[in-house]
């Protein structure tokens, strides 16, 4: 995933960097770096957040919130 795909990922998602930072557990720089394409996004993070797009973009919204917070939850 390139910086173009990952910042077109955030805006399909409706989030900004610092969601994603929070909820995929790295540092916000580390999503800055991300957009701007300094640091590769590893694989299992953008399979993740591919998965996260596609969700998003065939199911309703209170079943996507459902999903995001099963599959995103740190409890």
């Amino acid at each position: 995933m390139n910086a173009q795909e990952y910042s077109e990922a955030l805006q399909t998602l409706n989030w900004t960097q610092r969601h994603f930072a929070d909820a995929f557990g790295v540092d916000r720089r580390t999503a800055y770096r991300y957009a701007a394409g300094d640091t590769d996004i590893p694989g299992p993070a953008a399979r993740l957040l591919r998965l996260l797009v596609m969700l998003r973009l065939t199911l309703s919204e209170e079943k996507f919130k459902d999903v995001l917070l099963a599959v995103l939850s740190t409890e």
